[in-house]
């Protein structure tokens, strides 16, 4: 029964040691990944499309829900060139707005 006793408890402290040990590979892990693997930047100098210049806009829809009369709402995006080729945008360009009912 001794023996029995040693191996109940030293299974015990194996599965107490196991489990910070597993936490502990995947922080490691995980910090490296972060470090090594190449960031999906959206900033990338590469060029995405072929053939000419082509603008790219970070968000496709702005919606603000409802929005009581004279309230002043404001969104930002970011534009960039994803093409091969300069993007070069006039000094006055037309603008739309669109109310919605």
């Amino acid at each position: 029964m001794g023996n029995r006793k040693r191996t109940v408890e030293k299974s015990r402290s194996v599965r107490r040691l196991l489990v910070p040990a597993v936490i502990g590979l995947a922080i490691v892990v995980g910090a490296v990944s972060l470090i090594l693997l190449p960031r999906g930047d959206s900033t990338s100098n590469a060029a995405q499309y072929q053939g000419g210049p082509r603008l790219a806009v970070d968000k496709d829809l702005i919606d603000f829900g409802n929005v009581p009369y004279r309230k002043v709402v404001k969104a930002s995006f970011r534009l960039r060139n994803v093409g091969d080729k300069p993007l070069t945008l006039p000094a006055n360009p037309p603008l739309e707005t669109v109310e919605g009912c």
